[in-house]
């Protein structure tokens, strides 16, 4: 299969991530209801049945990405996003849409993929995907991190998220985050993040109990005890 190029679009803006929250499961019900009582749900899952994600995250054979995640300083991630509906009882799944994110710590880009392209990737990494075609600052960064190597695949994150967004702000919430190599995060995830200017979480979710966390789920599911 030749490989798949990218139309060459801009990178996209990105709400920032002004509050993680650890959601234990006796405050799930309480914090699913708040969430839609505060914000609506977002178009893509109106009846806030839940999206099942399934990421897969990329790296070389050396983990040169993770090592510049961990830096804190300049880092990309790779990944690719498989989202389906929330599977009904008694239906096949349904087919889900792909896309191909790359994150730095000053934007993100993102694409949707065929779906055949998409599990080629996943399968074999990216002698089936062209990283030619996309924006500069992306492509400068992957050589610079890189030092050559080539990207596998090294994890799939899966969990069901449930999403409220206004034209400013937004809440997901992570529940059931396991990964390929066995391993799962203790309680869902409930993130916040805005447009808004001075960047901080809505003031109703700084007053639900429960605890703040800084996670990184590229970083998580890569850790020595995953793999």
């Amino acid at each position: 299969m030749p490989p798949f190029l990218m139309s060459n679009l801009p990178a996209t803006d990105l709400r920032q991530n002004v509050l993680t929250l650890a959601v234990p499961p006796d405050r799930l019900p309480a914090v699913g209801s708040a969430m839609r009582r505060l914000l609506p749900a977002e178009d893509y899952d109106p009846l806030f049945q839940g999206q099942y994600l399934q990421t897969t995250y990329f790296d070389t054979p050396s983990f040169r990405l993770r090592k510049a995640r961990l830096a804190k300083k300049k880092y990309l991630t790779i990944r690719i996003r498989c989202y389906a509906p929330s599977q009904a009882p008694g239906r096949n799944y349904p087919e889900g849409v792909y896309a191909l994110s790359l994150k730095t710590e000053a934007g993100k880009y993102r694409i949707d993929l065929p779906p055949d392209v998409a599990e080629a990737v996943i399968q074999d990494g990216t002698d089936e995907l062209s990283l030619a075609d996309v924006p500069a600052e992306f492509l400068a960064r992957w050589l610079e991190l890189s030092a050559g190597e080539r990207l596998i695949p090294v994890v799939t994150v899966s969990f069901t998220r449930y999403a409220v967004e206004s034209s400013t702000d937004r809440l997901t919430l992570d529940c059931n985050i396991l990964t390929s190599t066995g391993k799962v995060y203790a309680s869902s995830v409930l993130e916040a993040k805005t447009t808004a200017r001075p960047a901080v979480a809505l003031p109703e979710v700084l007053q639900w109990p429960c605890h703040p966390i800084k996670l990184s789920k590229f970083l998580w599911a890569t850790s020595p005890q995953a793999r």
